[in-house]
């Protein structure tokens, strides 16, 4: 297991083998969280949040297109439930990340 040092404000250098093992490249994301007395990088991709908007509409799009056969209050309730339950799980992981940090 390499062993690396802190550097000036607060970086931290990720050996070359593990770099190239996970794909990573000069200016990708990496997610920081402690467990215990260890901290974990685990790699992110961002996405521009009208990008991200342009993809959910085109994705909704295409799911009302294959559900033609049901009616349309039908999908918008099963719709409006599942941004329910990915509005819930993002607050819950945002609380999550706020508990972590106190």
């Amino acid at each position: 297991m390499p062993i690396v040092k802190v550097g000036r404000s607060r970086q931290v250098t990720i050996p070359k083998r593990l770099f190239e093992e996970l794909e990573l490249k000069e200016g990708d994301y990496v997610e920081v969280e402690r467990k215990g007395n260890r901290l974990i990088l685990t790699p992110k991709e961002m996405i521009d949040r009208d990008q991200a908007k342009a993809e959910l509409f085109a994705l909704i799009s295409r799911i009302r297109e294959r559900n033609k056969d049901v009616s349309p209050e039908e999908v918008e309730a099963a719709l409006q439930e599942a941004l329910e339950e990915v509005r819930a799980a993002h607050r819950a992981g945002e609380r999550r990340q706020k508990s972590r940090a106190k």
